[in-house]
């Protein structure tokens, strides 16, 4: 995290921001999960308001690569003084139905963009937080196998990653 030289100023506005704020609605659907979520909309709907009256901004950074996707957010103060943190998010090739690797596309990026971008506002202002689609970064632990399994690698592209899969 990094931050102004002062925040009395900052620390103030944010104090009050936080007391106006309501939770966020979980008006999304992860099927895959059946469970449901504030989405982005949701969590900045909540914010929107109680920052401007209190002379505080948000900005938030997108960069993106083959590794992951990172956005950095900084909260600022009518005053100058902000604070700011960078959230890193791995993304990862997926197996298909047919077994195979799937490359990172487009729409990976978009995903872990957003779910970076409402994760560190989450996080920044103090929101409770439910798990959602993000279950989709974890990998579940695999039942209990009688034989180890055979173990596979497929180079992504031209970059220098490698992916180790398991195949059961």
């Amino acid at each position: 995290m990094d931050k102004s030289e002062e925040l009395n100023e900052f620390a103030a506005a944010l104090a009050k921001a936080q007391g106006q704020i309501d939770d966020a609605s979980k008006d999304s659907k992860n099927p895959y999960y059946n469970s449901k979520y504030a989405d982005l909309a949701s969590v900045r709907a909540v914010i929107r308001e109680p920052l401007a009256n209190n002379g505080l901004s948000v900005v938030q950074l997108p960069t993106a690569s083959i590794q992951g996707v990172e956005v950095e957010t900084i909260i600022l103060h009518s005053s100058g003084q902000f604070i700011k943190n960078k959230l890193f998010i791995p993304l990862f090739p997926r197996v298909n139905k047919e077994g195979k690797l799937t490359e990172v596309d487009a729409h990976a990026i978009g995903s872990g963009i957003s779910y970076a971008r409402r994760y560190s506002l989450m996080s920044m202002l103090a929101l409770a937080a439910d798990d959602d689609d993000g279950n989709a970064a974890t990998v579940k632990p695999a039942a209990p196998q009688q034989k180890p399994p055979d173990r596979k690698s497929t180079r992504l592209n031209s970059s220098h990653i490698t992916i180790s899969y398991a195949v059961f």
